[in-house]
């Protein structure tokens, strides 16, 4: 339940090889925004969470994201749920970013290990996605960038509002007849 709400979550992710390389290419499902990881070996494996909030963060500095959304978007990431869904469409979004990284190696004529992930990240960003649902072109940089600023603006009006509650909680348990809309409030959560 609290997955759902957590703008970051709902990640699809997909091995392959790339030259002879062990590639992941992970992507948002509301915002089809890519993340490249080339090259992987057994220890990036073993530490993949690490490893993929590293590249997530290094391709949102690629994209030109600000301090406020990088700090956002490191303190909405979560460990890693793995299920056996998937969406037809997101196996789609999924191919189309390995075409597209492909189609890269092959038109600069680069080896994979000389292919910068964040960039490559940027580049497959840039790409616009059809969202089949909603019968919309989508943009995953900017839609990326957007969710991360209501984020930023939900997380600093939650951490307000309840430095705002806690005071008149306090100031309300001093009179027993003065009752706080916070009392309320902060026992649905």
């Amino acid at each position: 339940m609290l997955e759902a709400l957590n703008p970051l979550s709902g990640w699809y992710g997909s091995m392959f090889l790339l030259k002879g390389r062990n590639c992941v290419v992970i992507i948002h499902e509301a915002t089809r925004f890519p993340v490249f990881m080339p090259c992987l070996v057994k220890a990036h494996f073993a530490e993949l969470e690490d490893y993929f909030a590293s590249a997530f963060v290094a391709a949102l500095v690629e994209i030109g994201a600000n301090e406020e959304q990088i700090e956002t978007a490191k303190r909405l990431l979560q460990p890693f749920v793995v299920d056996a869904e998937n969406k037809d469409v997101m196996q789609m979004a999924l191919n189309q970013a390995k075409a597209c990284i492909e189609r890269m190696l092959w038109d600069d004529n680069t080896s994979i290990e000389k292919l910068e992930a964040a960039q490559a990240s940027r580049v497959l960003g840039d790409i616009p996605f059809n969202l089949q649902a909603k019968k919309e072109v989508v943009w995953p940089k900017k839609l990326m960038l957007r969710l991360l600023d209501d984020a930023t603006g939900l997380l600093n009006r939650a951490s307000n509002h309840s430095f705002e509650g806690d005071s008149k909680v306090s100031d309300a348990q001093k009179s027993d007849k003065i009752v706080s809309m916070a009392d309320f409030q902060s026992r649905r959560k």
